[in-house]
């Protein structure tokens, strides 16, 4: 497969997700989509990952970035903008939707550790099914593969056991490119990458108020040869994010060091 996404000078890419409303709402740092989407853009990623109709609403603006859809949606309660824990999974929208953006990729969870098997089993079914409608499309499945279930402890949501088997999972079942957790051990993390007959790239998840461990993990992870991350709150939950971003470009595309690419 064509990969358009790392037609770049350096093989790799920077994508900011910015599809976080879908089923969080107005979160923190995204109240205003116009200003945090204009600050992203000025660090000049290759491309964000929002929903199908946030590219719809906002196709003047995305003409000179590379754009992937999600084509799922996730929220943790049935109260709007609220946390509780809850399991809500949908895949929201058809192909010819996601389509209709003319995206370079399509993103969707696969989620480990649910106490409910039905609905890991329709998780399962529709990455499978979306494999075959998008091939012969030129558009990449992308699966983020994520253990986020009560089963799997939170301090095993990097572990790189559990990683690997679910980044394992999710190309048998047809991703085409994986968002994968840094597991945080750069040799196991290398032969995890080099498992994958399918580029890797890496997720961020909460901010963790730190902008260089972030940076720090990315450099990492490249270096073992994932190909640039997908992180969204990191980048625009951050005091600066066209200068976080311009620094991920650094440190993705040029190798640059970390102090350097921040400083």
């Amino acid at each position: 497969m064509t990969y358009d996404l790392f037609d770049t000078e350096s093989g790799n890419a920077v994508v900011v997700a910015l599809d976080h409303g879908l089923g969080m709402g107005a979160v923190e740092g995204f109240e205003d989509p116009d200003e945090t989407l204009d600050a992203v853009l000025a660090g000049e990623p290759d491309g964000v990952l929002v929903g199908p109709h946030f590219a719809r609403h906002y196709e003047e603006r995305l003409s000179d970035v590379d754009v992937l859809v999600t084509g799922d949606v996730v929220s943790f309660s049935t109260r709007p903008g609220h946390d509780e824990g809850m399991d809500v999974w949908t895949q929201s929208f058809d192909v010819d939707e996601l389509l209709a953006v003319d995206p370079v990729g399509v993103k969707v969870v696969l989620v480990f550790g649910r106490e409910d098997e039905r609905l890991f089993e329709r998780n399962l079914e529709a990455v499978a099914r979306l494999s075959r409608e998008l091939r012969g499309t030129g558009v990449p499945l992308i699966v983020e593969p994520v253990q986020w279930g009560s089963r799997v402890p939170d301090e095993l949501a990097t572990d790189h056991d559990y990683a690997a088997n679910a980044c394992r999972i999710a190309w048998e079942s047809g991703a085409d490119v994986l968002k994968a957790p840094y597991t945080g051990e750069p040799d196991a993390f290398a032969d995890l990458v080099d498992n994958s007959p399918v580029p890797v790239t890496v997720l961020g998840g909460p901010a963790s108020g730190s902008t260089r461990a972030m940076l720090e993990d990315v450099s990492e992870a490249v270096a073992a040869g994932a190909r640039g991350p997908i992180i969204g709150r990191s980048v625009w939950q951050s005091d600066d994010p066209a200068a976080t971003t311009a620094a991920l470009r650094e440190v993705v595309h040029e190798g640059a060091n970390v102090d350097a690419a921040w400083d």
